[in-house]
């Protein structure tokens, strides 16, 4: 594979560096900036005192810890927080170079809930609205560790959706298209070591009886055969165990998680559809996918303010199609920061949901320097393997399905923000992303996070 350098992708490094350095300005000078709604210069109480990060025995906060320190002459005080019940608003925008036809600027938004008062009752939500991911499990103390799972998935985008094949829109297969998926069904869960509120292990079986619903576009060629509205039923069974320590900006800072899906599927109706009805099968399809992420100290270095991340995900999947294969890409998915996204795999420095892959691997290698309890900069590779369309000819759907290789290399600073609020800036440029038909490809992703 041929690797074409472009003078003018460099600008969009030039401008992170610039926000970054920004961003440490004011850390640095005026760090109450981060905690505007904790930071208090009054009494410490009992709360312990953070020691000065040079210190070795310095130990660095975790997610929830409330502490005292001084920085830069001046005395902060953060409260504990109950991580237990948890409302956020994450907001923000992936910026992709070159640019991708009506994909240049893709914002983000989502409401974020997490209820776990007890051993008893979880309750997680996304929600978006036209996209919801909802999860309820409970029991009672007869039940000891066993439980009952009630979920709820939509995905009912209001406008017509298209493919990129080398970052050219394929608008002769836009469709509009969404499901709805409910579901139902019991499992096992239990916490593990180190016992934080979200170190868990569990095992759940639901059944996800749902419809699946598809309309012509304005732009669908006259020979693309519109695929069939159905109902579908979904048997699938979720593993996760998470045993990650993680710090006060929720990053993974030790332990590991792990999970595996499994989903079986039938639908009810179903025909060939695509041009000239070219895509046949597709009514009963499996997948199985799994993740293992792990974080630590870097070897030879006793202090906790450096840290080495690192991710593997991989999937593969019989009769899928782009509505039900998985969907892969850049953005705004983290990996590790919170119990019930660490599944989701993500491909540095492509559009986001951009590959709907029958197989894919993908690992991401990280390592992170704390500048301040509140301030974290990451320095992260990766590489990826998965099947993608790639055109074949002078016309757009004249394509073909690819094994490809994928590599990127990126940096993220996360840091706390105004108001009780958290900001993330990342960049990654992906040497195997293809645009207009050359290779190479760049992705800024800004990140809000505000607690409610």
């Amino acid at each position: 594979m041929e690797f074409r350098s472009r003078p003018y992708l460099i600008w969009p490094g030039c401008i992170l560096t610039l926000l970054l350095h920004l961003a440490l300005f004011m850390a640095l000078f005026d760090p109450e900036f981060a905690w505007a709604d904790d930071a208090q210069p009054a009494s410490q109480g009992n709360l312990p005192s953070l020691l000065n990060p040079n210190d070795p025995a310095y130990r660095t906060p975790r997610a929830g810890e409330g502490f005292a320190t001084e920085l830069f002459g001046k005395t902060i005080t953060v409260q504990p927080r109950n991580m237990r019940s948890t409302s956020s608003v994450d907001v923000g925008l992936q910026v992709n170079l070159p640019s991708p036809d009506g994909k240049t600027v893709l914002p983000f938004g989502a409401v974020y809930l997490w209820r776990h008062p007890d051993d008893h009752m979880l309750f997680r939500a996304d929600l978006v609205g036209f996209y919801n991911d909802i999860f309820l499990s409970g029991s009672t103390a007869g039940m000891k560790n066993f439980e009952w799972v009630l979920t709820f998935e939509n995905y009912t985008l209001p406008t017509k959706q298209y493919e990129l094949v080398d970052g050219n829109p394929d608008k002769s297969q836009e469709l509009y298209w969404g499901y709805v998926r409910p579901g139902f069904g019991f499992g096992y869960r239990r916490s593990v070591s180190p016992d934080y509120q979200d170190n868990m292990f569990a095992v759940d079986l639901a059944v996800e009886p749902g419809y699946v619903y598809f309309g012509r576009g304005s732009d669908t060629f006259p020979n693309f055969v519109v695929p069939n509205s159905t109902f579908e039923i979904r048997e699938h069974l979720q593993m996760r165990w998470d045993a990650l320590e993680r710090n006060l900006s929720s990053l993974p800072h030790r332990g590991f998680a792990a999970g595996i899906d499994l989903i079986n599927s039938n639908r009810t109706t179903w025909h060939d559809w695509g041009l000239n009805a070219e895509n046949t099968g597709g009514r009963h399809y499996m997948s199985a996918s799994g993740y293992l992420l792990g974080a630590g100290g870097v070897p030879g270095i006793t202090s906790e303010r450096h840290r080495l991340f690192g991710s593997i995900h991989a999937g593969i999947g019989s009769d899928l199609d782009r509505f039900s294969a998985p969907r892969i890409g850049g953005g705004a998915i983290t990996l590790g920061e919170e119990y019930g996204s660490s599944w989701r795999p993500v491909l540095p420095g492509t559009v986001m949901q951009e590959y709907f892959p029958s197989h894919y691997v993908v690992g991401v290698a990280a390592y992170r320097w704390e500048a301040l309890f509140f301030t974290h900069l990451s320095l992260d590779a990766s590489i990826g393997w998965l099947d993608r369309q790639r055109q074949t000819g002078p016309v757009i759907s004249d394509t073909t399905v690819k094994n490809n290789f994928f590599y990127a290399v990126g940096t993220q600073l996360t840091s706390g923000f105004f108001f009780k609020s958290q900001m993330q800036l990342t960049y990654n440029y992906n040497f195997a992303e293809v645009r207009h038909g050359r290779y190479g490809g760049s992705e800024i992703v800004l990140h809000f996070s505000h607690e409610l």
